[in-house]
């Protein structure tokens, strides 16, 4: 079978990760002078959020997963018979973990000149509950019985459909995160009146780039105007999938109390769609701030 891999920017379930035995490409984290790779350990990431290592007060910095513990552990799933791989990855226009999936696949294939290796890159264009909802969609193809390039065709293609939003509690937050990594398409003063007139974003995520779908007052509304991008595309019969990936920057059962959220369990269950919560891998947590919840579903327009 095709072995899928993940990076660790990727919201997906950890018993999917389990069940599936899904390598982990760890983005690195820096905490002061400290520097380990996230991979989306469980105690890892509790131990994070649980003291509230990711606010505004830590010098924490993510990196990408480096290039040479990307062949290692692609050499590893094919020491283990997995020829047929197919790595899919963050956004690369938000990170250089795609290239370093290539500049690693290239060098595995090239060594295995008879062909016997296959390694299939695939940018997700997307970001953490984005990519989860996509590798959902690849283990089903590759229970299917597809080949490795079959599978990142057809990701390919699926990635177009799939739409990623986050509901922001704080704009000048994530304006100090994007300039430590020398961004600045958030101004001081766009994030200083955000918190003046205690605005919330909400952020789009697509094929095509991302944008502000809308600005509400309060976390709250923004949370419930979230959901309901969610609801309404359940209850219009939209979705190319039964499924709504959602995560969350903090504790898994912090989750049931965000508002919107049990009116979107409701609507779900009454339709026959899954939700499938994961906590917030620890690059978005650190990017776009504690708190931070996040869904995607796919359908042909946002």
């Amino acid at each position: 079978m095709v072995q899928l891999v993940v990076d660790s920017g990727c919201d997906l379930p950890d018993e999917f990760l389990r069940k599936f035995s899904i390598p982990v490409l760890p983005h690195t984290v820096s905490v002061g002078k400290d520097v380990f790779g996230d991979q989306r350990n469980p105690a890892q990431m509790a131990h994070f959020y649980t003291l509230s290592l990711v606010d505004r007060s830590h010098q924490i910095v993510t990196g990408p997963a480096p290039m040479a513990e990307i062949e290692s552990m692609l050499q590893a799933a094919i020491k283990k018979g997995h020829n047929d791989i197919v790595v899919q990855t963050i956004n690369a226009a938000n990170s250089p973990t795609y290239a370093n999936a290539v500049a690693a696949a290239e060098n595995l294939t090239t060594r295995g000149a008879d062909g016997s290796v296959r390694v299939h890159t695939v940018d997700t264009h997307s970001l953490f509950s984005g990519q989860g909802l996509l590798a959902l969609y690849t283990l089903s193809l590759i229970r299917r019985g597809l080949d490795g390039a079959q599978v990142a065709t057809k990701a390919e293609e699926f990635r177009r459909k799939v739409h990623g939003y986050a509901a922001i509690r704080d704009v000048y937050y994530v304006r100090k995160r994007a300039r430590s990594k020398n961004e600045n398409s958030i101004s001081w003063l766009k994030a200083m009146a955000a918190r003046l007139l205690k605005l919330n974003p909400i952020l789009s995520m697509h094929h095509e780039g991302s944008t502000v779908t809308d600005t509400l007052r309060g976390y709250d509304r923004c949370t419930e105007a979230l959901f309901r991008l969610a609801v309404d595309k359940i209850r219009a019969g939209e979705l190319l999938m039964p499924i709504v990936m959602v995560s969350i920057a903090g504790k898994l059962s912090d989750l049931e109390k965000v508002p919107g959220y049990q009116l979107l369990k409701s609507v779900a269950e009454e339709h026959q769609v899954k939700i499938h919560q994961s906590v917030m891998s620890l690059s978005g947590g650190i990017n776009l701030g504690p708190g931070t919840v996040s869904l995607a579903l796919a359908s042909e327009t946002p």
